[in-house]
């Protein structure tokens, strides 16, 4: 007599079902996104592409049981919202130098001698900036005015002007900046130092502490991320071959928002338009 056995697909330790697959309308499909359906271009698919307006319904109301009823089991992941919250991390948890002053518009601001002040671009912006290729500078000996560029930041997807907050004359440029580049993204306040400029009037009244731009960047960043946020979930992540479902899965600022938005964020950042 041929026996019969049961078939059943094992679910390894730690893992769900997509809700399709508790909806019976997938065979087997693992979740890899914390059930974070409004973000899954799989979910997306199969809501356009598979269902109804009624079954598109339902699912919902299955998708809405499936986050209740696993809450409370599933272990946290790398999501991609989770990833989007983490992009400021970095640059948050850390404390701007305390001895230097700082512009709205992230450039600090050093005595290093008598009416002559260094700059750089503070961590905070140094953070958020990608693909540093070269970093141009006004010619030595030409006047710096506050709120005119006094070096200007060439990435992969366009140029970012850094407003000089100091009026003089340029005395002298980071020379390490023409073979390392990045240093101005990878240690702001040393070694990716831009300028020096000898100025009688000294730094602008309006200057901020650390206190203040610690203050003032918190508020800005938390402001940004949240711009972050709504534009990820609004649309989608480009195709690709990195997810089971298809999608690539962003690693940075540029790969959230896209090369237009990204570059226009950071000059909005860098000329205090946040």
């Amino acid at each position: 007599m041929e026996e019969k056995y049961a078939v059943s697909k094992v679910i390894p330790e730690g893992e769900f079902n997509c809700i399709w697959t508790d909806a019976g309308l997938v065979s087997y499909k693992l979740c890899d996104r914390n059930y974070e359906c409004d973000a899954c271009p799989f979910d997306q698919a199969m809501r356009q592409k598979s269902a109804p307006a009624s079954e598109a319904a339902s699912a919902g109301k299955i998708r809405s049981a499936a986050l209740e009823g696993n809450a409370k089991s599933q272990p946290k992941q790398d999501t991609l919202f989770e990833m989007v919250r983490n992009i400021f991390g970095g640059p948050l948890s850390r404390k701007p130098a305390e001895d230097r002053l700082y512009s709205r518009g992230h450039v600090w601001m050093k005595e290093v001698s008598a009416d002559v002040f260094r700059l750089g671009i503070d961590h905070y912006a140094a953070a958020l900036i990608e693909g540093v290729r070269s970093v141009v500078f006004p010619q030595t000996g030409s006047s710096s005015v506050n709120g005119s560029p006094c070096a200007w930041v060439i990435c992969e997807d366009g140029t970012l002007a850094v407003q000089s907050p100091v009026n003089g004359i340029i005395r002298s440029v980071n020379p390490r900046l023409m073979e390392s580049s990045a240093l101005v993204h990878l240690d702001p306040y040393d070694s990716g130092w831009l300028n020096e400029i000898r100025s009688e009037e000294g730094v602008p009244k309006d200057s901020l502490n650390s206190s203040a731009i610690e203050s003032l960047s918190n508020e800005q960043l938390r402001r940004l991320k949240q711009e972050m946020l709504e534009e990820f979930d609004n649309r989608l992540p480009a195709p690709g071959v990195t997810l089971l479902d298809g999608g690539v899965r962003p690693k940075n600022l540029r790969d959230v928002l896209g090369p237009v938005k990204y570059i226009s964020l950071l000059k909005r950042l860098l000329s205090d338009r946040v």
